[in-house]
């Protein structure tokens, strides 16, 4: 008799936390080393009479560590409080896309990622992979919105850093001021991710992949202990991508390297170590060309030169988590993470009427980014009488600089090469916060209360671009800001929770009255105040939660970015009231049925701004966004191993300047997947996957400030992974 070692799918019940991707290894014989081997043969005879049914060992990607997920839904985690809460207790709106939803959508970009969020808007820029543009709540978050593990994310002017799902287990949405918890941050709320972190139980996967446009990738997951005791375990993610895009001469290629360590110091103490490097090679420009700039229309052609169109990016980062049990209710955390961005950019616009453009103008830009990040907290719990508190003590300090250096010419690629490039622009800030936060429980009622202090100092230069003329100086803002929500949860599941919270973000340099305007004046800080109140409900089975909010964010000196004369970008400065309500759902049904539901429906609008603007509403940001996501697993029958997937995203009419002169029509896409496991065929752990993103080739274009961009066309991936 032949005995094979095979992966199955879950039991009803485990499938729900997993659907597909989490596979359970029954083990059929006494030697379990035929699960690595995939198939061994055996005598036949005495070892069928021996043959046992042992517990199925769960094989999933995420830890667990940070954050509790189960399937679609995330139960809870330390992203939104920096202390372990039930996500149904938060008085605040917080969306979470887990391991299985990045799994089945397979996201190359953190933009694709945030797709089905309710109240994001990652679409506003078009097709870009260069960066992760993105808004929340219609505030622009990319530029002070993106932490990771609790740390922010200094940007520079272009060198952002790339933050790849695959090294995710997690994206922690939170919905509305954050500055409370994690200081500088936009009005509309923060993205914060979670990274895959080392495991004690065997998790392994190699992946190809290959799509549209001649893409090809090859990854790897490794995870587990090194040593017999599991004192100390490893992580190990690698990724090579060769690809081209639909707009000629824009490549998308990237490798990646991401290793992990955790030591077991002592019993009460824990040392994370991480690391990660990064390059990329892109386009410069990603935007299409359009003629008529009072009614543009976004042509087939690229406006960046096919033939000299490059932008390489390499990125660094290394830091560590250290955890101390200092007593049985106390907890010391310490976190840091030094990060480097180095961008280096060679292009040439082209001009011209539609379809005879030719090169016109070729241009350099080069940049270095470098941040310091520091975290260090104290939680402790406690009870007075018949409170019981969560208390969270903690301070950080981040030092961020950058440099660039932009010229251009009109002599040709050969004098652009030559060019010493000329200064541009840098800045160096030092942000130190101290921060406290208070979670209150009693029987069904939570509080939440937090506050903080934030002092940045920012020394920060400016080139006037064609002249030697740099203005230069030091600004230096401090604020406080604050939060309060309480939540009650219900018998049924009902759970209705407010709050009231603020948001801090400092503006360097200078802003314009207009985007003609050559002088300007010193910026403010941006500062937010947002009433929310939201209902949260969680069906007995806990298989579905369904949440819906209604927020109104009022914001002072906000930054809007407006092409000026000069063809610099300048900030102008905004204040704007948002207001509207969201819907979302999430799903892991008995039936093999997993959904993710989005709906929002908001106005920002203009209270001050630039001439001509006061009560319109902001541009590129629509009034509604739908989106649906479904997978179904078949439970028997001669499917069982098959998952199909499906998803439509809607986004609704918005206006595409600030004028309100310009609208941007409507658009929806629609999104289509399958998966196919092999364990059935004796090959544990294989599977086939394919994921097509707008599946009819939807032409569309979204202007944002005056500038059009077009949507990316159907894109096709199909992926052969191995999990063991």
């Amino acid at each position: 008799m032949f005995f094979v070692s095979r992966l199955e799918y879950p039991s009803a019940q485990a499938r729900t936390s997993g659907a597909v991707r989490k596979r359970t290894v029954p083990m059929r014989s006494r030697h379990i080393f035929a699960m690595l081997l995939g198939t061994t043969t055996f005598a036949s005879g005495a070892y069928a009479q021996d043959a046992v049914q042992l517990d199925a060992i769960v094989l999933e990607a995420e830890s667990d560590e940070t954050l509790l997920q189960n399937g679609y839904i995330a139960e809870s985690g330390r992203q939104a409080m920096r202390v372990d809460t039930p996500i149904a207790k938060l008085p605040q709106a917080v969306t979470v896309i887990t391991q299985d939803q990045l799994q089945d959508q397979a996201p190359r970009t953190m933009l694709e990622a945030l797709n089905y969020t309710a109240s994001a808007t990652p679409g506003n820029f078009g097709f870009d992979s260069r960066y992760d543009s993105f808004y929340l709540r219609g505030f622009p978050a990319y530029q002070t919105g993106v932490f990771r593990d609790g740390l922010r994310s200094f940007n520079g002017s272009s060198a952002w850093y790339r933050n790849d799902p695959y090294t995710l287990e997690g994206i922690a949405v939170l919905k509305g001021p954050a500055s409370s918890m994690f200081g500088v941050s936009t009005p509309g709320g923060i993205v914060n991710l979670v990274s895959k972190r080392p495991k004690d139980t065997p998790y392994n996967e190699t992946r190809l992949s290959f799509g549209s446009h001649s893409r090809a990738e090859a990854a790897v997951d490794f995870t587990g202990p090194l040593d017999a005791e599991g004192d100390t375990l490893y992580r190990f993610i690698a990724l090579a991508r060769d690809a081209d895009t639909h707009i000629d001469g824009y490549a998308d290629d990237r490798i990646l390297i991401a290793p992990s360590v955790s030591f077991r110091l002592a019993d009460d103490q824990r040392l994370l170590l991480s690391a990660e490097y990064a390059k990329d090679s892109t386009g410069a420009v990603a935007y299409m060309h359009f003629d008529d700039i009072t009614n543009p229309q976004v042509t087939d052609e690229p406006a960046g030169d096919p033939d000299y169109n490059n932008f390489d990016q390499e990125q660094f980062r290394i830091g560590y988590e250290y955890s101390w049990d200092i007593a049985e209710d106390t907890q010391l955390r310490q976190s840091y993470r030094w990060t480097k961005v180095r961008t280096d950019m060679h292009y040439a616009t082209r001009y011209g009427l539609y379809p005879d453009l030719a090169p016109g103008y070729w241009s350099r830009y080069h940049e270095t980014a470098k941040s310091h990040v520091l975290d260090l907290m104290v939680e402790h719990k406690m009870t007075t009488g018949s409170f019981n508190h969560t208390f969270a003590l903690g301070a950080d300090y981040t030092r961020g600089e950058y440099t660039a250096d932009y010229g251009g010419t009109g002599d040709g690629q050969a004098a652009n090469d030559a060019m010493d490039v000329p200064f541009y622009g840098s800045r160096k800030q030092t942000q130190k916060g101290i921060y406290f936060a208070d979670q209150i429980e009693r029987d069904a009622l939570t509080i939440s209360a937090s506050a903080r202090y934030d002092w940045v100092e920012t020394d920060y230069a400016d080139a006037t671009f064609g002249t030697n003329i740099v203005t230069s100086g030091s600004q230096k803002d401090e604020a406080f800001t604050g939060r309060l929500g309480a939540s009650y949860e219900f018998t049924n599941g009902v759970t209705p929770y407010a709050n009231i919270a603020s948001s801090f973000a400092p503006n360097v340099a200078q802003v314009f009255d207009d985007a003609s305007d050559p002088t300007g004046g010193p910026a403010e800080p941006t500062e937010a105040i947002q009433k929310e109140i939201g209902v949260k409900y969680a069906l007995p089975d806990q298989r579905t939660v369904i949440t819906a909010a209604i927020f109104d964010i009022h914001q002072d000196n906000g930054t809007v970015l407006a092409v000026g004369d000069d063809g610099r970008n300048r900030g102008l400065q905004y204040d704007l009231t948002s207001r509207g309500f969201e819907l979302e759902a999430m799903s892991n049904l008995e039936n093999g049925v997993s959904l993710i539901a989005s709906y929002a429906h908001m106005k920002v609008e203009i209270n001050d701004g630039a001439p001509g603007t006061e009560g319109n509403e902001l541009s590129g940001v629509p009034d509604d966004t739908l989106s649906l996501f479904v997978k179904y697993q078949p439970q028997t029958g001669p499917l069982e191993n098959v998952g199909l997937m499906a998803g439509m995203r809607y986004i609704g009419k918005s206006y595409g300047n600030d004028a309100n002169t310009l609208r941007n029509a409507s658009r929806t896409f629609f999104d289509l997947g399958a998966t196919y496991d092999f364990a059935a065929f004796g090959y544990a752990g294989t599977e086939l996957q394919l994921n097509v993103r707008n599946l009819f080739d939807r032409e569309a274009q979204t202007c944002t400030g005056d500038w059009c961009y077009a949507d990316e066309p159907r894109m096709i991936d199909l992926s052969l992974s191995r999990r063991f």
